[in-house]
């Protein structure tokens, strides 16, 4: 029997695309993953997919806002009070924990239950982490460690680890380890992916497969910096499309990729944006291009 996979990137509030791509899905009957991983908002995305709560997500990615998600902080105070970030994610930890419920819990520790990874970045090593709640194979690679998700507890930890980026957002302790978004080493987290070997993987991306041009020359230090992440991400998404695509080519795989066609929020690739009106857009973009993409797919695959 055939197994597949979801792939869920990062990207802040730019996850509503990913929402109306799997909201397309649904209606054509692709809902059920035997795995699926996620780094970053795809990791929040990922747990409640896993569980069958689309609802769920829809209505948060409309009606959260930045006060819901992030709590603004004094910037000259967090630097010299030892304070490494710019906002608290107070909220965050809450509305996680808030959806991460015990029942969620135990159903996603059901033996039945999807294969669900989540990506963060230890500061302290620097590698990535897998954190699942199933035990999985160590990597043979070493691209990655992996660790088994044994409580409610743990798993809040791991997905606010996971959607925390450095610098913006306060690094997560679990263990002995800092963690930081998993963004840092994989947007798109295929590597965990390929080594579970797979038949057919879907990836949704928050960000265009190009870079886009900036016309405008960079005058000011924050916008500057915000141009040098964009050009970061783009790297580090490429890089982990050249791995999936190995994979596919190598073993006769098949993967689908919805991606915007631009990038949703130019100004803010960071996707610390929560904008209603803006998130619902993005949404609507997600459904017309997973129609577009997976629906000329579907009329002649063997999914549906």
């Amino acid at each position: 029997m055939s197994r597949f996979a979801l792939i869920t990137s990062g990207g802040g509030a730019k996850g509503a695309f990913t929402i109306g791509a799997l909201t397309h899905m649904a209606s054509i009957g692709i809902s059920r993953f035997d795995i699926i991983s996620g780094t970053s908002t795809g990791s929040l995305i990922a747990a409640l997919v896993a569980v069958g709560k689309l609802d769920v997500l829809r209505n948060e990615y409309t009606n959260v806002d930045n006060d819901s998600i992030l709590t603004k902080q004094n910037i000259v105070n967090n630097l010299l009070g030892n304070r490494p970030f710019l906002f608290d994610t107070e909220p965050l930890r809450d509305l996680i924990s808030k959806h991460i419920t015990p029942d969620v819990f135990n159903a996603l520790s059901s033996p039945d239950a999807t294969t669900l990874c989540l990506t963060a970045i230890s500061l302290q090593t620097g590698i990535p982490t897998v954190f699942s709640n199933k035990v999985l194979p160590v990597p043979a690679s070493g691209a990655y460690k992996v660790q088994q998700v044994r409580s409610r507890d743990e798993l809040v930890l791991a997905l606010l680890a996971s959607s925390s980026q450095a610098g913006f957002l306060p690094p997560v302790t679990i263990g002995q380890e800092q963690f930081v978004d998993g963004g840092n080493r994989e947007v798109i987290p295929t590597h965990v992916v390929v080594d579970l070997a797979p038949d057919e993987i879907f990836v949704l991306s928050n960000n265009p497969g190009t870079l886009f041009a900036a016309a405008n020359p960079y005058t000011d230090v924050l916008s500057t910096i915000l141009r040098a992440i964009t050009i970061f991400i783009q790297d580090v998404r490429e890089n982990d499309m050249k791995v999936l695509q190995d994979y596919c080519h190598t073993n006769g795989k098949t993967f689908h990729v919805v991606e915007p066609t631009s990038d949703l929020d130019p100004e803010n690739p960071t996707g610390l944006r929560f904008n209603r009106q803006a998130m619902a857009g993005w949404m609507t973009q997600g459904q017309l291009r997973a129609r577009n993409i997976l629906g000329m797919v579907m009329r002649g695959n063997r999914i549906v």
